[in-house]
């Protein structure tokens, strides 16, 4: 809650800079054709996301069943997130272009078995391609553009470090075991929209929101190995993980055509 609450201050503190600039600069409209015209811009936001996260195909003793497979889901915190951005008026309403994020998240604790699993925060660099069609200026100073599009996304890897807590039993006490995870590439879909505000000519403020989700799991083997040496659990465990990301992303930024 703090970390939103300086989120919404810096938001704050920003948008009177915004409006003084509109206010400057009183005479300015969108030109009537951008076919042609080049965008870059820089954005960042807030995130409600979340990752379901799957085990299976469990071997070796902590697996043995019900605790061969299991599933559970985990709320992502943002802790940091900024993008940039190139797009290309394609023609005067529809643009091309791609943006390259870095995100990173504070995952809570999650138990997709009969331990709590407690990851560190973790990043993630998304390579994003967007096709997105601009309304013409819809207020009487033609500043205001609308704007929808649809995101295709590439996450090359995933790297997260953290620990796994077990509870008490009959031959040990609580355990907790450094845990790392180093999680394959994967693709995601994403439906965004929002519009552009022209506060001095060539500059815009850009507000908008996607809803994004993974189109495929990141996984990897996940090794459990809390009781070395005890009968039975002379191997580590093992089990096959996925990982589903989705969630709704706020963004703000500002945007330079030439």
């Amino acid at each position: 809650m703090t970390k939103l609450l300086r989120v919404v201050a810096l938001a704050g503190l920003t948008a009177p800079g915004l409006v003084s600039c509109s206010m400057i600069h009183k005479d300015i409209a969108w030109p009537e054709d951008m076919t042609g015209k080049n965008l870059v811009g820089v954005s960042s936001g807030w995130a409600f996301a979340e990752a379901t996260v799957s085990l299976e195909n469990g071997e070796g003793g902590l697996a043995t069943p019900p605790n061969d497979v299991g599933k559970s889901k985990t709320d992502l915190e943002p802790v940091f997130g900024m993008g940039i951005k190139y797009f290309r008026y394609m023609t005067n309403n529809f643009l091309l272009g791609a943006i390259l994020e870095h995100r990173i998240f504070d995952p809570e604790s999650t138990r997709p078995l009969s331990a709590d699993v407690d990851l560190d925060d973790f990043g993630t660099t998304h390579l994003i391609v967007e096709a997105r069609y601009q309304l013409d200026p819809i207020d009487e100073a033609n500043r205001l553009r609308p704007f929808a599009g649809v995101q295709l996304g590439f996450v090359p890897e995933v790297k997260a470090d953290g620990v796994a807590r077990y509870g008490a039993n009959p031959f040990s006490g609580p355990v907790t075991e450094e845990i790392s995870l180093e999680g394959t590439e994967f693709f995601t879909l994403g439906f965004v929209a929002g519009a552009s505000y022209l506060i001095q000519e060539g500059l815009t403020a850009d507000f908008g929101a996607f809803y994004e989700y993974s189109l495929n799991p990141t996984k990897d083997q996940l090794v459990l190995d809390p009781y070395p040496g005890v009968p039975g659990f002379e191997e580590p465990s093992t089990y096959d993980g996925e990982l589903f990301e989705s969630g709704i992303y706020l963004t703000f930024g500002l945007t330079w055509a030439f």
